[in-house]
């Protein structure tokens, strides 16, 4: 599988034809939490680029990016990211993705609690749950033996792959890509060590339950 990108509103509109046969596929931010948009909202750019993305036959993933310190804010942001995946079909992963310095005040065990519970509860919709972070954090913030039920998405830039076991490693984000028009044409790229599309078709794990 060729390398895939994460994509945000940071990231503008994105000329996805240009970008097709380039990439394996594309891990789309879609839900975050700011101020600006109301505190807990959908990335203003998700649905463009899910639509793009299935037009164009691109395998599409989804990421949802914690601040939650508590369960009632977990609970809050997982709502919106099922409203989000409501009617869509992923071939990638879905990912609850923990990496925010205003989670550090909570204990390792802590905040490895409430990342189970939201993979679990990905889990429990139908789809394939993971986790991203990225190396210095999950070496000091979580306990990732308490995470190796769920499959690892992790970035670590210092050009050499990660000796903790993950499926996705996040290599740069500062690959430069035509037909991105925001954010100096930037995007975060990832290498894939598995065929997650078979995966999760095989498995069923592609939409929604219920």
């Amino acid at each position: 599988m060729k390398d895939i990108i994460d994509v945000s509103r940071y990231q503008g509109t994105i000329d996805w034809d240009e970008l097709k046969d380039k990439i394996g596929g594309a891990m789309l931010k879609t839900v975050s939490t700011n101020s600006k948009f109301g505190g807990i909202y959908i990335d203003p750019m998700f649905e463009r680029n899910y639509a793009e993305c299935k037009r164009l036959g691109i395998p599409v993933g989804a990421y949802y990016y914690t601040y939650a310190q508590d369960e009632a804010t977990a609970q809050a942001e997982l709502a919106k990211f099922r409203e989000a995946l409501t009617g869509k079909s992923l071939e990638l992963p879905a990912v609850v993705d923990v990496e925010d310095n205003k989670l550090k005040p909570l204990s390792a065990d802590a905040l490895t609690d409430l990342v189970i519970q939201a993979a679990r509860i990905i889990e429990s919709w139908g789809l394939y749950a993971m986790v991203y972070t990225y190396t210095s954090y999950a070496n000091t913030e979580l306990n990732m033996d308490r995470l190796e039920a769920f499959d690892l998405w992790i970035a670590d830039y210092r050009g050499k792959r990660p000796t903790r076991r993950h499926g996705m490693w996040q290599y740069t984000s500062k690959y430069k890509m035509e037909g991105v028009p925001e954010n100096g044409g930037l995007v975060d790229m990832n290498h894939v060590y598995k065929d997650y599309p078979a995966i999760i078709a095989r498995a069923g794990l592609s939409c929604l339950r219920g």
